[in-house]
């Protein structure tokens, strides 16, 4: 059981209430579920991190594939079943193959890959392990990337770093419709 209730308008200060309005109205007025559902408890933070999220998402140039791979780089750092059960299919179905996904799941070798997986992948690896990235990783990302992309597919990984944080630390509870296998941590 998350460890936050529910926020709804009432519980709100009245200068917060036109943030909670924006960032909820989508929802029917309340976020029930997943990061939202404890960010909204800061509604102005909540509203202009929207912002950045449905940026990284929706607006930048790189494919969904490369998104989603990155996001779940990510999930597998940072051992978040929501965001790893929100995105692994959404990989498989953007054209991630079966056996990458797993082996980054069970945190095996990884098998052969296009150079732009490897590139993202051990990146982020590296990254989440060393919390810096080591000249020829970095070169290898930059190449395939260039700099706008690789700054964007940085702040996409903090970002989904952040969004576990949340999810881990008010312990988000797994929608039902679970379809893949729990990360082992």
């Amino acid at each position: 059981m998350a460890r936050l209730p529910v926020v709804s308008s009432n519980m709100v200060p009245e200068e917060f209430r036109e943030a909670f309005a924006e960032v909820t109205t989508p929802s029917g007025g309340s976020i029930t579920g997943g990061p939202g559902s404890f960010t909204i408890n800061s509604p102005e933070m909540a509203k202009r991190r929207n912002h950045l999220t449905s940026y990284l998402r929706y607006e930048t140039k790189f494919s969904k594939r490369i998104l989603e791979l990155a996001i779940i780089t990510t999930a597998r750092a940072m051992d978040c079943q929501y965001v790893w059960n929100a995105h692994a299919p959404a990989a498989r179905k953007e054209g991630v193959s079966d056996a990458l996904v797993d082996a980054i799941r069970d945190r095996r070798a990884l098998p052969d890959m296009p150079a732009d997986e490897a590139a993202i992948v051990n990146y982020g690896n590296e990254f989440f392990k060393n919390h810096k990235v080591s000249q020829p990783t970095f070169d290898k990302a930059l190449e395939q990337f260039g700099a706008q992309h690789l700054v964007e597919l940085t702040t996409l990984m903090g970002h989904y770093a952040q969004t576990s944080f949340y999810l881990n630390a008010f312990e988000a509870d797994l929608p039902e419709n679970v379809t893949e296998p729990l990360l082992p941590v």
